[in-house]
């Protein structure tokens, strides 16, 4: 797993700006208008590596055959409550174009004196929906979760792996370091609650992320992602998330 944090930019990644299109955003939904950002103030920076396998097995030879799945857990050690902004950034292919997602909107979270909050594969797909009424649904994803802060904090990230099927066959746990850099930082704009927008799957479907079966879609999960018209969101029996057993708020698959 320790190579994980060696890929950096070469990643699977490549080309999701040539699959929006050469004008790169698509326009919101105008159903409403957006809600103001905001902006905090921060001192500390952490960029915790990010790997994780959303749809399938990853099998598009950036990365061994496998399911890889993180969690970066954030820890508060101070006495007062704080508030901490965090975004997502695509490693993609060296010398490339970023494309209009390559890095999202920051998100705000508050932690209260001694408290600890954990960032999972989900939740940073969430970071992705939507932005500029757009979502995107990754069936890898890979790149750093940036974590501001005003104070510093106990940032650690874990990581497994395993085959395919079965349990977890590999763990690495590192703490990441901080990095002082005074910086205001904007809370991206809430996006409209009503219906609208466009979803995009990357890589596009037929493409080798997927070998020789059909992409499964992720649904449900902390985020709540719903499922097209005319299919339901089941849980996903491949996962290790059993609902049924005391598993809060487990991902599941768009079935029809």
């Amino acid at each position: 797993m320790k190579q994980l944090r060696a890929i950096g930019v070469f990643s699977a990644l490549v080309g999701l700006w040539g699959l929006l299109g050469p004008t790169g955003i698509i326009p919101a939904s105008q159903a409403e208008p957006l809600k103001p950002s905001k902006t905090i103030k921060t001192e500390y920076q952490y960029s915790a590596k990010v790997a994780c396998s959303l749809l399938l097995p990853h099998q598009d030879g950036t990365l061994a055959r496998g399911t890889y799945r993180t969690t970066v857990n954030i820890h508060n050690p101070t006495d007062k409550k704080i508030t901490v902004a965090a975004k997502v950034a695509l490693a993609t292919q060296f010398g490339s174009e970023p494309g209009p997602f390559g890095v999202t909107p920051f998100k705000e979270a508050v932690i209260q004196p001694d408290g600890a909050v954990g960032v999972n594969c989900f939740d940073i797909a969430g970071y992705f929906c939507p932005i500029d009424g757009v979502c995107v649904d990754f069936a890898f994803l890979e790149g750093f979760l940036v974590v501001k802060s005003p104070v510093p904090l106990d940032v650690v990230g874990v990581y497994t792996a395993r085959h395919t099927d079965g349990d977890v066959e590999s763990i690495d746990v590192e703490a990441i370091e901080p990095r002082k850099l005074k910086e205001t930082v904007k809370i991206g704009a809430e996006e409209p609650s009503k219906p609208g927008g466009k979803r995009v799957d990357y890589p596009p479907k037929g493409s080798s992320a997927y070998g020789d079966k059909g992409p499964k879609q992720m649904c449900g999960g902390i985020a709540g992602f719903p499922c097209p018209e005319g299919k339901k969101c089941v849980d996903d029996p491949s996962d290790n998330c059993d609902p049924d057993r005391g598993g809060a708020d487990c991902s599941g698959i768009c079935v029809k």
